[in-house]
C-alpha cells in the first residue's frame, strides 16, 4: 500500500520537556542530525511514495536550517510539507517563504497552568505568540492536545479557548491519547479517555470547532457506545490495522471496522484491563467512520460537486456546487456530505468560485451548513462579480434567523436561497435533522431571506419518517412563502455515507400517491412545485403521468453521474433515456429495479 505521509525525525532535542514525552533526549547525536542526513530521510520518505513530508522531533525549531529542509522536501516531490512544533520559537514568515504547508501545534491547555506540564515557564504565552505569528503568514494552524492525567480537567475548556484566541484561524483540534509516559501516572484508560472525547466534542460542536483523533491515536470508537455523534472524530482506513503493539479482544471479532482498526495496544491492556466496549454493529456506522483517503485529498475531492439542469430563463445550465464548510449544525441521517471534514483553505474556496464563473456555471454556495462560514459573505459577493448567473446559497436558514445575517447576505448580491425544511411540523422535522429547536428557526430565517428580497426555494426530502407530512408540507408553504419554490427530493442512498435502510428509504411505489396528491394541492394554491424529476428526485419513468410536463429536461452528458446510477434493460428502450439520469445503485440495492416502466416515444 502506498505511503501517502510519512514523519522524518529532524532531532531529538527539545526545548521544553513534557511530563508524558517519551520522545524528547536531553542530547543529540550529530551524525543522526546533520544536515545530509535528513535531506536523505527525507528524499527516502518521498521515494517511498509519500506525497506528505511531516517534519517532526523533539522540537525542530531548535534546527537553525529548518527552513533550508522544508525547501528540501519540496525540491524533492513532497506535494505538502507540515511541520509539527510547540510554536515557542517559530519564525512564520521564512517557514512560509520555504514552502511549508500546515503546522500542527502541541498545545494541550489554556493558560499559564501548562507550563507546569510543558515544565517550560512562560511555554504557553509563546505557544499562542507562535501561532499567531503562522497565522499572520498564512500557513494552516491545527492544533493537537494529549490527553493525560494533567490535561483532564482542562482539555473541555480548549474548544472555546481556540476560537476566542484565535477564530477561525485553527483550522482542526486533533486529541492524541499516550500509552507510554516517564510517568505512568500521567496515563489514562481508555474509559476516562473516552469520556473526555465526548466532553471536548460537546464543547467543539458549539464553536463549529472540527475535532478529531489523532491517526493512530486511541481510545477506538468502541468506547462510546453507540453515540452517532461521536464518529465523525475518527478516520478509519480500511487496511490499516496490523500493529504489532496492538491486540484484538474477542469483542473486536463483531466489529465491522475490524478491518481498519488496530484493537488496543497491549501496553493499555496490560496497565488497565479491558475497557469497556461496543463493537460497531451497523453498516451505517462503518461509514460514518472510516476515511477514503487523506483528509487533503478528500476535502479537494468534495469541494465542489457537478450538477446540470434546464432552467426556463437560462436554457441548459450548468451549476458548481461549492462546500463552503462540510461542518453541520443540523445531522440528518440521510446527508451524504462527508461532515467530519475541515474547511477548505480560502484560497481553494475562492478559486472554486472563479473557475465556475470562467466557465460560465452557476455558482452554488452549500456544506454541511454554509452560514457557519465566517467568510460566507465574502463569498457570495466575489461569486456575484465572477458569474452572469444567479447566486444561490442552499442552507438550513438556521442562523439567517438574524436579520442582520440575511440582509448582509442579500446586499452582497445574494439572489436565492435553497433551505432544507424537512417537515411541516417541529416534531418531524427536528427528529429528522437530529437538532431539536431548529423547525422553529428555519422558519424564522426563511422569513427574513423573504423580507431581504431573496428568492426562495424550499427543499423537502422525502424518506420515510416524514412522507406522511408532504401535503402538509405544501399547505405551510402556501400560507406562509406563497412566492417559493417547492423543492421535492427523494432520499438517495448516493455515497456510503448514507444508510441503505428500509427504515429510511421507501419504495417509489409507497411515495408516488403522495407525490401526486401534494402536487394536484400545490397547483390548486399557486405554489410552483417541482424538483423530483432530478438527479436528486425520482426516475423520470415513474413521475406521475398527471405531471409529465415536468420533463423538459437538459440532456445528461455520458458519465456525468460519475458513475453513481445504472441504467438497467428497462431503460434501453426509454425515450427519455438520454435526460434521464436512470436509478441510483444504492436504491437497486435495496429495492431492486422491478419498478421501472420504459416511457414510449
Amino acid at each position: 500500500m502506498t505511503v501517502r505521509s510519512e514523519r522524518v525525525l529532524t532531532n531529538l532535542r527539545c526545548n521544553q520537556n513534557c511530563t508524558f514525552c517519551t520522545s524528547r533526549r536531553p542530547a543529540d547525536d550529530p551524525t543522526f542530525i546533520r544536515k545530509s542526513a535528513v535531506e536523505e530521510r527525507i528524499h527516502d520518505a518521498v521515494a517511498s511514495g509519500a506525497r506528505e513530508v511531516v517534519l517532526t522531533g523533539g522540537e525542530p525549531t531548535l534546527r537553525r536550517d529548518l527552513a533550508q529542509l522544508i525547501a528540501h522536501a519540496r525540491a524533492a516531490g513532497a506535494e505538502r510539507v507540515v511541520l509539527e512544533t510547540n510554536a515557542t520559537l517559530v519564525d512564520g514568515a521564512e517557514l512560509s517563504r520555504a514552502g511549508l504547508d500546515r503546522v500542527l501545534v502541541n498545545l494541550a491547555g489554556t493558560g499559564e497552568w501548562l507550563d507546569e506540564v510543558t515544565r517550560d515557564p512562560g511555554g504557553f504565552a509563546a505557544s499562542v505568540r507562535g501561532i499567531e505569528a503562522l497565522l499572520v503568514a498564512g500557513i494552516v494552524v491545527d492544533v493537537q492536545a494529549a490527553i493525560v492525567r494533567s490535561t483532564l480537567d482542562h482539555l473541555a475548556e480548549l474548544p472555546e479557548f481556540l476560537r476566542a484566541r484565535f477564530g477561525d484561524g485553527v483550522r482542526t483540534l486533533y486529541l492524541v491519547l499516550p500509552t507510554s509516559s516517564p510517568d505512568e501516572r500521567e496515563l489514562v484508560d481508555w474509559d476516562t479517555a473516552g469520556r473526555i472525547v465526548r466532553e471536548v466534542e460537546a464543547r467543539a460542536r458549539v464553536v463549529a470547532l472540527p475535532l478529531k483523533i489523532a491517526p493512530g491515536s486511541g481510545p477506538a470508537p468502541c468506547v462510546h457506545g453507540r453515540d452517532p455523534r461521536i464518529a465523525h472524530v475518527y478516520s478509519l482506513t480500511a487496511g490499516g490495522r496490523a500493529r504489532a503493539d496492538h491486540v484484538q479482544l474477542p469483542p473486536c471479532r463483531e466489529c465491522l471496522v475490524r478491518d481498519r482498526c488496530s484493537g488496543i495496544p497491549s501496553d493499555v491492556v496490560r496497565r488497565f484491563g479491558t475497557p469497556t466496549m461496543t463493537p460497531v454493529g451497523t453498516d451505517r456506522g462503518r461509514r460514518r467512520l472510516s476515511l477514503i483517503s487523506t483528509v487533503d485529498e478528500q476535502i479537494a475531492r468534495e469541494l465542489v460537486t457537478p450538477n446540470r439542469y434546464r432552467d426556463p430563463i437560462y436554457g441548459d445550465v450548468s451549476e458548481d456546487v461549492i462546500r463552503v464548510v462540510f461542518q453541520c449544525n443540523q445531522a440528518c441521517r440521510f446527508c451524504f456530505v462527508s461532515t467530519h471534514l475541515p474547511a477548505a483553505g480560502n484560497d481553494a474556496i475562492e478559486a472554486a468560485i472563479r473557475a465556475a464563473g470562467a466557465r460560465g456555471h452557476r455558482v452554488t454556495l452549500s456544506g454541511g451548513e454554509p452560514t457557519l462560514h465566517p467568510d460566507l459573505v465574502g463569498y457570495v459577493r466575489l461569486a456575484k462579480s465572477v458569474s452572469k448567473l444567479p447566486v444561490l446559497l442552499q442552507t438550513n436558514a438556521i442562523r439567517l434567523a438574524d436579520q442582520a445575517l440575511a440582509m448582509e447576505l442579500a446586499e452582497a448580491g445574494l439572489d436565492e436561497a435553497f433551505v432544507s425544511l424537512h417537515g411541516a411540523t417541529a416534531a418531524v422535522s427536528d427528529a429528522i435533522t437530529g437538532a431539536p429547536g431548529t423547525f422553529d428557526k428555519t422558519v424564522r430565517g426563511l422569513d427574513q431571506l423573504a423580507k431581504a428580497g431573496v428568492a426562495l426555494q424550499i427543499n423537502f426530502v422525502i424518506c420515510q419518517a416524514n412522507v406522511h407530512e408532504l401535503s402538509q408540507w405544501v399547505e405551510l408553504l402556501a400560507l406562509r412563502w406563497p412566492r417559493a419554490f417547492a423543492n421535492v427530493s427523494f432520499v438517495a442512498p448516493s455515497t456510503d455515507m448514507v444508510p441503505r435502510e428500509h427504515a429510511l428509504i421507501p419504495r417509489y411505489e409507497e411515495v408516488l400517491p403522495r407525490l401526486a396528491a401534494a402536487v394536484t394541492l400545490a397547483e390548486s394554491k399557486g405554489v410552483a412545485i417541482g424538483g423530483f424529476e432530478s438527479m436528486c428526485g425520482i426516475p423520470l419513468c415513474l413521475v406521475p403521468s398527471s405531471i409529465d410536463r415536468y420533463f423538459d429536461l437538459a440532456e445528461v452528458p455520458p458519465g456525468f453521474d460519475a458513475g453513481e446510477f445504472v441504467k438497467p434493460s428497462a431503460c434501453q428502450s426509454c425515450a427519455l433515456a438520454s435526460r434521464c439520469y436512470g436509478i441510483r445503485r444504492g436504491y437497486v440495492e435495496l429495492h431492486g429495479e422491478g419498478e421501472l416502466r420504459p416511457v414510449a416515444g
